[in-house]
């Protein structure tokens, strides 16, 4: 089938080339009625843009490189949803890569995307170290940090309020009447895990409780690292009534090892997540959880991208709002 070109556009809708180029390159001297009658002319023709034609003629590869973490986890694979919905009503590409939370493949990855001469760059930094950052920042590469950050770099990030969903995730327990409250956090380099964890500590200051230092334990990621820690938890005496863990996938695999050692949840100890991934609330027992708005923060980091390919933007930094979602997997306290 023969390829459907502007020419064949402007002819179908009786617009010039030029206007109907600008319709589709979403410029502002275009009227509204006029864009929507050109882009639903286009779209029943089947007309697709000559991404390299565009290329030459705007220096730019209308791609973006996108790094996350680790795509195996749930949340990462919705950030990276809200940034490709986000992409594609700009008409721009996407190329991923994943790091594994390692500081060596997050170097390689972000050289990967430099060489296919993307025109920006959303990323989840591992935060083991902030060279590649810096490099971005000297190199003058349109990036935005998401899902974390860097407290002492100036750089664009949409991240959410995790100070206030470590608050809420405790608070929610200390009213159910719990007072040994375990936290199975990540590992503190990630700025998610410090700052639920301060609100962990704001919440103990609040309700007047001292935090056990042996309950409180850093860096589980996976639900592999949520049953290990549990494990030796679980063996404490006394052991924790509750536990809040860094993210859903830590824990299930804390709630795992409650049903290993014949204990049940909430019964026996309420547990707490994090993310609200799609797996939380058709588990076997429904998590109660923090919700983080996932897809909205992929949306808002191209967003804030798409600003900072235009030339001399401020720096942005954005912060969403969280909210604790009360399932089954807490109950008041028995002990």
């Amino acid at each position: 089938m023969r390829r459907v070109t502007l020419r064949d556009v402007a002819k179908a809708t009786g617009f010039s080339i030029n206007t109907v180029s600008r319709a589709l390159s979403h410029k502002p001297d275009v009227s509204e009625e006029t864009r929507e009658t050109i882009v639903e002319a286009a779209t029943k023709m089947g007309y697709r843009p000559n991404k390299l034609a565009r290329s030459l003629r705007s220096n730019k590869t209308y791609t973006i490189g996108v790094i996350v973490a680790d795509i195996a986890n749930p949340y990462f694979g919705a950030l990276v949803k809200g940034v490709e919905k986000e992409a594609r009503k700009r008409h721009y590409s996407v190329i991923l890569l994943n790091t594994d939370e390692d500081y060596e493949r997050e170097t390689e990855a972000i050289q990967v995307v430099l060489e296919e001469h993307v025109d920006g760059i959303i990323i989840s930094p591992t935060q083991k170290e902030k060279e590649t950052i810096k490099n971005l920042l000297q190199l003058g590469i349109p990036f935005v940090l998401f899902g974390r950050r860097f407290s002492d770099l100036a750089t664009n990030y949409v991240v959410t309020d995790d100070v206030h969903g470590g608050f809420l995730a405790t608070e929610h327990l200390i009213l159910l009447g719990h007072r040994q409250i375990a936290m199975i956090n990540g590992p503190l380099h990630i700025s998610s895990a410090k700052e639920r964890f301060q609100g962990y500590r704001e919440a103990l200051e609040r309700y007047g409780l001292k935090q056990d230092q042996p309950l409180v334990t850093a860096g589980a990621v996976t639900m592999e690292d949520g049953y290990e820690v549990a494990k030796s938890l679980l063996n404490q005496n006394p052991r924790p009534t509750a536990i809040f863990a860094f993210s859903d996938f830590v824990s299930f695999g804390v709630m795992k090892a409650i049903r290993e050692a014949g204990l049940k949840v909430p019964e026996d100890i309420s547990v707490v997540g994090y993310d609200d991934n799609q797996f939380a609330s058709c588990s076997e027992i429904p998590l109660t959880t923090v919700r983080v708005p996932k897809e909205e923060l992929g949306i808002s980091a191209a967003k804030v991208l798409k600003e900072q390919l235009a030339d001399n933007q401020p720096i942005k930094q954005v912060e969403l709002p969280v909210d604790l979602i009360v399932r089954q997997s807490t109950s008041s306290c028995n002990t």
